[in-house]
């Protein structure tokens, strides 16, 4: 802590000074005793709190602080006073026109020149304006992700119900059986990408709720293996699959099973040279958790804030894989939809050119 050599002299120096600087500072400066009780209540306090300082001195901090958050509040103070750290704390208060206020502090311990804590100090500031700018950022992102998911959905689209349309053309103008046969399955087969598409939108917006089909999780995993096995023949591509001896534990089939593919579908794309994949699980408390890793491209912290977006990918180009969910850049979205339907969380971590690796945590039934 840096002191101030006392000099009656200097106007920068004295008690004097030091409590018109703390009584006139912008932001609320509230100090508090070891008890957690009010002893300095500054005019920035009293404004942003309502409360002048004969009403508030004397009274516990917790006062000034939400129900939800005093318990809280009341710690961060105290291993504050007790370890002299500095903590961070944000909380919501109304003001009096019940207008909710964002607000954001330090908290500090206040310690004598001898080196004993004494208490305290809160220096909080009022974040609302930042906060309001923030969430009117974040609308404008999603406005925008929502009018690129819209102009790639009508690209996809157009294309299908174009090419179905000039087929059939053909095969009415030829009037051939086997051309008509031809046109027919590939149709069948747009129509197939056509269905791909719109389940993988619904299943990022609302999930798929089709829980009554259960498996073990073990069983399912090892499903998820034999898919790895076929994408990755010829790729140059070693795979490892890291699983303990698991209880049984009955899982979503589908939707876990369906996640896992989409996933290491992505993982397998990512290492267009070639590379290592590797599956490991972990029962962590009451949380299953299954780590997909790759060494291919990675992706930059831009990449990774989009990851999850529909009809996001990190090719320059969409692709057209028929009949393929990952092909419409909308594997990881459905993963994503799919294993929040069953309670869990998906994150990535990545850097470029250093690969990335995928965390899918779901919860244990009966544990929870």
């Amino acid at each position: 802590m840096s002191r101030v050599p006392h000099n009656d002299a200097d106007p920068f120096c004295g008690d004097a000074f030091f409590r018109q600087l703390c009584e006139t500072a912008g932001v609320a400066l509230i100090a508090t005793d070891r008890d957690l009780n009010i002893r300095t209540w500054n005019s920035a306090a009293a404004r942003m709190f309502g409360a002048a300082a004969d009403r508030m001195i004397g009274t516990p901090v917790s006062s000034v602080i939400p129900k939800g958050r005093r318990a809280n509040a009341e710690e961060l103070i105290r291993r504050a006073i007790m370890t002299g750290s500095t903590f961070m704390i944000e909380f919501q208060h109304r003001d009096e026109d019940g207008h909710p206020r964002e607000l954001a502090g330090n908290i500090a311990p206040v310690v004598s020149e001898s080196g004993a804590c004494l208490g305290s100090s809160l220096c909080i500031r009022d974040i609302t304006k930042r906060i309001n700018l923030q969430n009117e950022v974040n609308e404008s992102r999603k406005m925008a992700s929502l009018g690129a998911l819209a102009g790639a959905l009508s690209h996809h689209f157009n294309n299908i119900l174009g090419g179905v349309i000039t087929s059939v053309d053909y095969a009415l103008a030829s009037n051939i059986p086997s051309v008509t046969n031809r046109v027919l399955q590939q149709t069948g087969k747009a129509l197939h990408r056509a269905t791909a598409l719109v389940n993988g939108l619904l299943a990022f917006a609302e999930g798929d709720h089709r829980t009554e089909d259960l498996s073990d999780f073990t069983e399912i995993l090892y499903n998820v293996a034999d898919d790895i096995d076929a994408m990755i023949e010829g790729r140059n591509i070693e795979f490892v699959l890291e699983i303990p001896r698991l209880p049984i534990i009955p899982t979503s089939r589908v939707q876990m099973q369906t996640a896992l593919h989409n996933i290491a579908r992505n993982a397998v794309e990512a290492m267009p040279n070639g590379g290592k994949l590797t599956v490991a699980v972990s029962l962590e408390g009451d949380r299953l958790v299954t780590r997909v890793c790759d060494t291919g491209v990675g992706m930059d912290e831009s990449a990774i804030s989009r990851a999850f977006e529909p009809f996001w990918s990190t090719k320059s180009t969409l692709s057209s894989s028929a009949g393929s969910a990952e092909g419409t850049g909308l594997g990881l979205a459905i993963a994503h939809g799919l294993v929040q339907t069953v309670g869990g969380s998906i994150a990535v971590s990545s850097e470029p050119h250093k690969g990335a690796c995928f965390v899918v945590s779901i919860p244990v039934p009966g544990k929870a």
